[in-house]
């Protein structure tokens, strides 16, 4: 809001400047006016004294000056002509009658008549008491007949003032309209100034509420990004967050392959992605360029390889790096033609690429720490710590959705002989082999793991004895068919043992469902090998005295009071 006392002060001086300018205009306008009134009394004077000079010979001793000079032609209402003695007797007066003339009052003190006197000429403006106006007096002394007589001219100034009255009330007037005028433009004005700025304010307001909103929004993406564990939440987050700070943009994030041959569209937000999901970094301008490259603008109509399929796109490509390296780009579609990208949400896009480029590193870094930290190296599958984890999950979720799990434990046969014949190169070799078959037989809730050695393990959800059976079946013969050389020296035919049980039948936890897979395990080893052993089969395959043998020897090794174990094997 303008201040009020800012407002009325250009009013207020403007007021006294004109007032002051009235006040040298009025003084200077008089003075303008006696000057020209002077002048012309003057004039006037050369008339009357030229005519008195032409009747100079009738001036006698005797000789009535006062109706002489009444009759002169420039006598009038208005002018009012005197002829003074020296001595300041007044012996000629037009505005005087006879009676009047004898009894004025000497006007030897006059300060026409004293200038007159003793310059020659002389004026002067003051209250008349005969006329009881103020008046003009203009004078010169003039020798009649050898006698010197002070001509006194004077004209009433009320006509003069009362023209000096109408131009300033005319002046003033214009002064009081063009106050009047100024007063209201600056009211008007100042309430158009102040509209104005109110809705500047508003719009400032809403900018920074605005700009705190995605300030806000970009600072929780970086923290929920920071939480994240997979691509997955990844997903989920930047398809919640990003449409709020970028608006209806669709958009996607594709990132560079470890072999760096290759990006992946990994992230996407807003309507189904049109361009490619798989790309070279040769296709994209921006990579090439090493900055944002737009693809329509007025310098250029250059679209990505990657959106070659929509012609005249609008796409913004921005690189996202970490750590001094480009790990892919961020991909902002806004249609097609000649659509202007508003500045603002083209800032926000480097704001956000920025933040997915540092997040988006980070989760990456914790994925390969985290499938480092839960995979075996040599094999690559998971390890011994996952598959506690994992299956600890899958039998809780077992217990809850009413579904079966099935453990397979696998052992390769003789890997022992590998070894000490061929090498533990060879070995290792047959062991990445045969965990790169596992990895391919396996579907994407079923997990392999590499338990130590030889020893390895599958989990299967939702399969039961006979589908976890026939599965271990397969894998058994595929790894009967593996014929692997190493070093040009071939390794022979291969086997793998396999044990099967399941959960939550006859297994009730995931401890007995790892004593009854290796049970399983040791009697198809006890078969001769390269075959799958089931729970249930080996249950069948016991006496009743080996059972209560075998559970009584469980139960042996269970206890640490020898007494019990004693009295338990008396009965």
């Amino acid at each position: 809001m303008v201040d009020r006392k800012w407002q009325t002060l250009p009013i207020l001086i403007l007021s006294l400047s004109m007032l002051v300018g009235l006040y040298v205009f009025y003084t200077t306008l008089e003075r303008l006016v006696v000057q020209h009134e002077s002048d012309r009394l003057g004039s006037l004077m050369s008339d009357v004294i030229y005519e008195i000079r032409e009747d100079s010979h009738t001036f006698t001793p005797g000789m009535d000056v006062d109706d002489y000079i009444g009759d002169l032609t420039q006598a009038s209402t208005n002018l009012r002509i005197q002829v003074i003695a020296t001595d300041g007797v007044v012996i000629g007066d037009t505005d005087l009658s006879d009676h009047a003339l004898s009894n004025v009052e000497n006007h030897g003190d006059r300060p026409e008549v004293i200038q007159a006197l003793s310059d020659g000429v002389g004026s002067d403006v003051r209250f008349s008491t005969v006329t009881s106006t103020d008046r003009i007096y203009h004078s010169v002394i003039e020798p009649v007949n050898g006698t010197d007589y002070v001509i006194v001219i004077s004209s009433p100034m009320y006509q003069l003032k009362q023209m000096n009255l109408q131009l300033m009330s005319i002046l003033v007037g214009m002064g009081v309209l063009s106050v009047g005028f100024l007063v209201a433009i600056s009211i008007i004005s100042n309430r158009q100034i102040n509209q104005k700025v109110e809705e500047e304010q508003k719009k400032q307001d809403e900018r920074i509420r605005q700009r705190t909103h995605e300030i806000e929004l970009l600072h929780r993406l970086a923290n929920m990004l920071a939480a994240c564990n997979n691509m997955v939440e990844a997903q989920k987050i930047v398809s919640d967050i990003l449409p709020r700070i970028l608006g209806k943009v669709n958009g996607s994030v594709s990132l560079m392959r470890s072999s760096r041959n290759q990006l992946i569209t990994q992230l996407d937000w807003g309507e189904a992605w049109p361009g490619s999901v798989t790309f070279a970094p040769d296709e994209c301008w921006s990579l090439r360029k090493g900055r944002v490259h737009q693809s329509n603008n007025e310098f250029h109509t250059l679209s990505c390889a990657h959106m070659q399929d929509i012609e005249h796109n609008q796409t913004l490509c921005i690189p996202l790096t970490a750590h001094g390296n480009t790990i892919g780009i961020m991909h902002l579609y806004f249609g097609q033609g000649d659509i202007e990208i508003d500045p603002i949400t083209e800032q926000l896009a480097f704001s956000v690429a920025e933040h997915l480029g540092l997040a988006l590193a980070n989760l990456s870094l914790q994925e390969k720490l985290r499938s480092q930290a839960l995979s075996d190296p040599l094999t690559g599958l998971f390890n011994r710590r996952f598959f506690e984890q994992k299956l600890a999950e899958l039998t809780m979720n077992s217990s809850s959705n009413d579904y079966e799990v099935s453990l397979l434990m696998l052992d390769l046969d003789h890997f022992k002989r590998f070894n000490d014949n061929f090498g533990h190169d060879a070995g290792d070799y047959v062991l990445k082999e045969i965990s790169s078959l596992l990895k391919n037989s396996v579907k994407d809730d079923e997990v392999a793991f590499r338990l130590g050695g030889e020893e390895l393990a599958i989990l299967l959800p939702s399969y039961d004895v006979e589908a976890a059976t026939l599965f271990a079946e397969q894998i058994c013969q595929e790894v009967r068919g593996m014929h692997l050389e190493h070093k040009g020296l071939s390794l022979g035919q291969l086997g793998v043992s396999i044990g099967v049980s399941t959960f939550p039948q006859p297994a009730s936890d995931s401890e007995s469902l790892i004593k009854m897979a290796d049970k399983a395990l040791y009697m198809a080893k006890d078969l001769g090998r390269s075959r799958v052993v089931n729970h249930l089969q080996y249950k069948h395959s016991k006496t009743d005295a080996e059972l209560l043998e075998l559970e009584l020897a469980e139960f042996m090794s269970s206890t640490q009071d020898d007494v019990i174990v004693e009295e338990v094997k008396e009965a």
